[in-house]
């Protein structure tokens, strides 16, 4: 059964595709392929085997991987014949076509590598029948459609690459996916809100270039897990206030909020709850949002905190000398702040003396396009533009 279903499954690529010297060029049927591995004229690459049922003899084709080689044509139904299959690798090629339904028959698949191609259609329903799968690629494909309702019945999935595609429909609900570490959305045509569930073990979400609506309010941070590092909402249709307690959760790091509307920091003022001791933010990306209110100081508060990109958008008020120390590590028990876009806002007065302190190679860092009475061009941070027109500055100083 698994010599013919082979067949079928070379028989479906384009022989203009199959190059001199690739795996597939030497997938000669003349020969049982679990028998004539890596030999110099047949299969010498491309699948594996192993024995199966002890003291049986009996070899079945446990993997296929293909190589980058631009294969091209589709992928042949026959393909859920391969009973014994742990590992389908096919990435980086240019298959074409939809998944095939029968890819849900393979019971033992652990890995399923679609990725770099140009599958079209939909996921299928059937993918509900891959228990066992624990890496699922599909990205930088032409998928389309929603995805299955019932994904939540792959309850071994790890990691789960679906970005670059059209995929479109609210997000599913995946919080049962109690194996579930990395989830990639990115750029496809998901709508609806940010998740309000979680799955347990995720510590990386990338929601990025969709059209999410809505808010992040402190009923989805609450809805974050206590693992997860890695939030990605950049380049959505976001609005309204963000919560404070989102900078303070126990275990995020890097979080991408850019290219929205968000309108202000909720809490951001200060109040007396708000201790930013215990953040592990490292990296924090809030530019191109509409986001109001004077500069907060609590972000050079947190111990981490490296990066920080806060470029067009509304603040006002002035630069806390607090941003200063934190990129001199100056402050007791906090690393040095390397990155600091605060250009295209309404920030006045002068700037603190400890400014003129940092060095180029120490920091990269930008007050361009800001309302400062102060930012000699001869400084790093002040070359690249201007600061704003009189007319316009007399309304924020």
């Amino acid at each position: 059964m698994d010599v013919q279903a082979l067949m079928q499954v070379k028989a479906a690529i384009n022989p203009s595709s199959i190059r001199i010297g690739s795996c597939v060029s030497t997938w000669n049927f003349s020969v049982d392929p679990c028998d004539n591995l890596f030999g110099p004229e047949y299969f010498s690459c491309g699948i594996s085997c192993e024995l199966v049922g002890e003291g049986t003899g009996i070899q079945r084709i446990t993997s296929v991987k293909l190589e980058s080689s631009g294969y091209g044509g589709t992928l042949a139904p026959a393909i859920g014949n391969l009973s014994f299959l742990q590992y389908l690798q096919l990435g980086g090629n240019a298959f074409e076509g939809v998944i095939p339904a029968s890819i849900g028959q393979l019971h033992a698949l652990v890995v399923l590598d679609i990725s770099g191609n140009s599958f079209s259609g939909s996921l299928p329903d059937t993918l509900q029948g891959l228990q066992s799968l624990g890496v699922l690629n599909a990205n930088d494909n032409s998928l389309s459609g929603m995805l299955p309702s019932n994904m939540n019945s792959l309850i071994n999935l790890i990691e789960c690459r679906l970005q670059n595609n059209m995929l479109s429909g609210p997000i599913p609900d995946l919080s049962s996916l109690e194996q579930l570490r990395v989830l990639d959305l990115a750029n496809n045509n998901f709508s609806g809100s940010v998740p309000t569930r979680f799955a347990p073990s995720l510590i990386s979400a990338s929601f990025g270039s969709n059209s999410l609506t809505g808010g992040l309010t402190k009923q989805n941070v609450d809805a974050i897990n206590s693992v997860l590092i890695v939030l990605d909402l950049n380049a959505n249709q976001l609005s309204g206030p963000i919560d404070i307690s989102l900078f303070q959760h126990p275990s995020l790091q890097q979080i991408n909020l850019s290219n929205n509307s968000f309108s202000m920091i909720l809490n951001g003022d200060r109040p007396a709850s708000v201790n930013m001791a215990q953040s592990q933010m490292v990296a924090i990306d809030l530019s191109n949002n509409k986001i109001e209110g004077n500069l907060p100081g609590l972000f050079a508060e947190m111990p981490k905190l490296s990066s920080l990109s806060l470029s067009n958008n509304a603040f006002t008020g002035q630069i806390h000398e607090s941003y200063a120390l934190k990129a001199l590590a100056g402050m007791a028990g906090l690393l040095p702040l390397q990155r600091l876009m605060l250009d295209d806002n309404y920030l006045i007065g002068p700037l603190p003396a400890l400014f003129m302190k940092l060095l180029p190679e120490n920091i990269m860092a930008s007050f361009v396009d800001n309302c400062l009475s102060t930012c000699p061009p001869e400084i790093f941070f002040c070359q690249g533009g201007d600061q704003k027109p009189n007319n316009i500055c007399r309304f924020y100083g």
